[in-house]
């Protein structure tokens, strides 16, 4: 089971939901230089576009950010590249479901942080988790027409993330 919710997780770095946070300042401020190495000042009413998609795959924070690496999880990772940020600690998140914004120094953001943060968050990843292992313990899944290759899948974006051309699959019952 560690395997599948780390695998679970995997899929929440590369394609979050949603991929971008929106946040509105409530007062004037200043941001640390942090990866930028300039402070950046922010006005009272200012937006702010957070791209959590371009964040889980930015390669300050994860090496190798667009390979699927389930096993990322378990390694300790830090950039003395970015002053201030503390890295990916994976002893962080002992004892919960998933990797979490604490344990990466919000660099992996898969359900927000902070007061905004999902409060579903736990039960998201549990209740994925529990179907993913009902679901490939009976079944093998192959590609089919349309997309019949991964190539053809393709994706697209909105408000969330989501195939292009759908995922066409064909299940197959395992024989226990």
């Amino acid at each position: 089971m560690e395997l599948l919710r780390l695998c679970f997780t995997e899929s929440l770095r590369m394609y979050p939901e949603p991929p971008l946070l929106i946040r509105r300042a409530l007062d004037e401020d200043t941001l640390p230089a942090g990866a930028t190495k300039e402070e950046t000042k922010v006005l009272r009413g200012m937006d702010f576009f957070v791209s959590i998609y371009n964040l889980h795959r930015d390669e300050k924070y994860w090496p190798n950010a667009n390979t699927y690496d389930p096993d990322r999880f378990k390694r300790k990772y830090e950039n003395p590249d970015i002053p201030g940020w503390a890295g990916y600690d994976p002893k962080k998140w002992g004892g919960l479901l998933y990797p979490n914004e604490i344990a990466s120094d919000y660099a992996f953001l898969p359900f927000g942080a902070g007061p905004r943060k999902c409060v579903g968050d736990v039960f998201a990843m549990l209740e994925g988790c529990v179907t993913l292992a009902m679901v490939v313990r009976n079944f093998d899944f192959s590609f089919a027409a349309p997309t019949a290759d991964p190539s053809q899948v393709g994706t697209c974006t909105g408000a969330t993330i989501h195939t292009k051309n759908g995922l066409w699959m064909q299940a197959h019952e395992r024989k226990h």
